[in-house]
């Protein structure tokens, strides 16, 4: 795997829904050290931690992390991002954002952002989808979907359910025909360098997504279709499902050794 990346995962404390959610616990272990671990294992270059914050540095320090502080006027992750990308010698070709809030996600799925990215040559930016299975997720505007295109081309990203299904959603449980975004993203680095130098746009403030600015402007963004269980930690129960899913994951390899070992 070239290691042309360079990861950052941005990660402050004064969440509104879940304040010190990049600190809080999972399986013993912080959120935001979850999502370094992937990234690290994802092996496609250095992974950086930045944050605001001194007591964040002091927590992730310990578990080998190299943090860059950033500034308290950042107003977004990417902004956070460029400015760690900024202070780093040596600029990597691409710049991939790694939300600290998706402790669940794959070493697999960032490396699969990362060649998606890298085989799209029409891509400014690349991320990853996951098919909805739940309806009840499909409904819920705390989980974002992405329209998708021929060949993964994001079309757009909204809180409602889309695309709408005129004739009806499928019959079949496990297929809603929707797909929920993960909070990854890999720039190139110059679309990066412009990204962050746009306005918010008009539907990035009326959904609250980030990544509409980027479509708003023309940008191209890819998506990679994986099947990761994740859950992005917005909220104490995001927490509380993450932690399920954890500990059954845990009791089914404890089984599988046993097993193994009989």
């Amino acid at each position: 795997m070239s290691r042309d990346f360079l990861v950052v995962i941005p990660a402050r404390l004064a969440s509104v829904r879940f304040p010190r959610k990049p600190l809080a616990l999972l399986g013993g272990t912080p959120v935001v050290e979850w999502c370094r671990t992937a990234a690290v294992h994802a092996d496609i270059g250095p992974v950086l931690v930045a944050t605001e914050d001194p007591t964040l540095a002091r927590t992730v320090e310990p578990y080998g992390a190299t943090v860059v502080m950033t500034s308290r006027r950042c107003a977004s992750g990417s902004d956070r991002v460029w400015e760690a990308a900024s202070k780093r010698r040596g600029g990597a070709k691409y710049v991939m954002n790694l939300q600290g809030d998706e402790p669940l996600i794959s070493a697999s799925t960032i490396r699969k952002v990362a060649e998606v990215l890298r085989k799209s040559s029409w891509a400014d930016v690349s991320t990853a989808v996951v098919p909805i299975t739940d309806s009840r997720e499909a409904d819920d505007p705390n989980v974002v979907k992405a329209a998708l295109g021929e060949g993964g081309r994001c079309l757009y990203f909204s809180r409602a359910p889309i695309p709408f299904p005129r004739a009806g959603r499928s019959p079949n449980a496990k297929a809603t025909g929707y797909f929920r975004h993960i909070g990854i993203y890999a720039f190139r680095r110059a679309a990066l360098a412009r990204f962050v130098k746009l306005p918010p746009s008009g539907l990035e403030r009326r959904e609250s997504l980030e990544q509409l600015r980027a479509l708003e402007a023309g940008m191209a963004i890819a998506a990679a279709v994986v099947d990761d269980e994740t859950v992005a930690i917005d909220t104490p129960d995001d927490l509380r499902r993450a932690e399920r899913l954890v500990s059954t994951r845990r009791a089914a390899a404890k089984s599988l050794t046993g097993a193994n070992h009989g």
